[in-house]
């Protein structure tokens, strides 16, 4: 498995990570902007990011997302590819990317005006969204390893017992 992801060149892992996390991305915020818009209008302008809530999101955010989803792409690719991560374990390897993404995602929203500074309550809500959302992947990551490991192990213990008879 190693020699298969070495086959893959780096700005391809690189690209593949980018338009998943972008794509992940907008769809989570155009969900968000929805709820907003149908629940919680008054909230609308409370950030820049909805803005235009129920009429669309505007460039400028769109680009800014695709910005951090870049910085994103390049860290998950730096911590998960089998180019760069050498013998890090998965778990600190994912809590690395979820401190990353607090960090990263902490300097846009400020630059770009995403959450109110001032109001801490918005600040609790991106760090506790960011661990749900973190620990859900990782959660559903080592299910499906579990799940690949035990189908791989049921494979290696018919192959042996068909070579012990041969």
């Amino acid at each position: 498995m190693d020699d298969e992801q070495k086959k893959v060149p780096v700005f391809t892992e690189l690209m593949r990570n980018f338009a998943m996390i972008f794509t992940l991305t907008i769809l989570v915020m155009t969900f968000v902007g929805i709820l907003i818009a149908r629940y919680a209008p008054d909230e609308q302008g409370f950030s820049a990011l909805f803005s235009l809530a129920g009429a669309g999101m505007p460039y400028n955010v769109i680009l800014q997302l695709a910005g951090l989803a870049g910085i994103l792409a390049g860290f998950t690719t730096l911590l998960f590819s089998g180019h760069y991560s050498g013998n890090i374990r998965f778990l600190w390897r994912a809590f690395l990317l979820m401190l990353a993404t607090l960090i990263i995602t902490g300097v846009f929203s400020i630059l770009f005006n995403w959450l109110p500074a001032s109001d801490p309550m918005y600040w609790v809500g991106l760090i506790i969204s960011s661990i749900i959302c973190v620990s859900a992947a990782i959660g559903l990551t080592l299910l499906f390893l579990k799940i690949q490991g035990r189908k791989y192990n049921k494979l290696l213990a018919r192959y042996k017992t068909r070579h012990r008879r041969a």
